[in-house]
């Protein structure tokens, strides 16, 4: 289906995955289109969100000098804190956040809300997706991890970063739009990223942007 791949595990594995082995696919990519959705809405009020396993996402504001004026500019960032040992054939960028960004794990209340599943179903999906696509880039899986109006986790040339969709930069900097956009890692619409990954996704299908990962015996 379109927004989710399926990955096969070993049955010593299975144990690690239960949650993720009873929803369907249209479940997972439901629950993490509603993640994203929390995301983006924090972001939108220059609020940070942590993911546990995988990294944060957060606003920062910068300025750069014109000729005439200064810019300040408000863009989304994303730093990768996974495992290092996962991590060790890659290159990903080095991100700052600011010590007075408010920076929040996600809330799984307003989740159960938006999807109607119990907050723990919510926990478990979250923190099962994120172990699998660490287990496959252990593996040297090179998955690419979508968030649904926000942007790709891809890795390309052995450079793991997160690629915001251009209509999520823009969305979220509508003044200096395009200082934000030139100081973003490689913004790209969801059609140029199709274009660009879609023939390299492992166990992915040609249409879809991304994946998130659903187990399969």
């Amino acid at each position: 289906m379109e927004g989710c791949c399926t990955v096969a595990i070993s049955l010593e594995l299975r144990c690690l995955f239960p949650r993720l082995l009873e929803l369907s696919p249209t479940e997972v990519v439901a629950i993490w289109d509603a993640v994203s959705a929390y995301i983006l809405g924090q972001l939108q009020l220059d609020k940070g969100v942590l993911l546990p396993g995988l990294g944060t996402f957060a606003m920062v504001h910068e300025q750069f000098h014109g000729e005439d004026e200064v810019y300040v500019v408000r863009r989304p960032v994303f730093r990768l804190e996974m495992d290092n040992s996962l991590l060790q054939e890659l290159v990903f960028p080095t991100v700052v956040i600011p010590g007075d960004v408010q920076i929040s794990p996600l809330n799984y209340k307003w989740l159960s809300r938006a999807t109607s599943f119990p907050p723990h179903v919510l926990e478990d999906c979250v923190q099962e997706t994120i172990l699998l696509y660490s287990f496959q880039l252990r593996n040297r899986q090179r998955l690419a991890f979508s968030f649904k109006d926000i942007g790709v986790l891809s890795c390309k040339d052995d450079v793991l970063c997160m690629r915001f969709y251009y209509d999520c930069v823009t969305g979220l900097e509508s003044k200096a739009s395009r200082i934000a956009l030139l100081h973003t890692c490689a913004p790209a619409t969801s059609r140029q990223f199709q274009q660009d990954e879609g023939g390299r996704q492992a166990g992915a299908s040609s249409s879809s942007q991304a994946c998130r990962c659903t187990p399969i015996l």
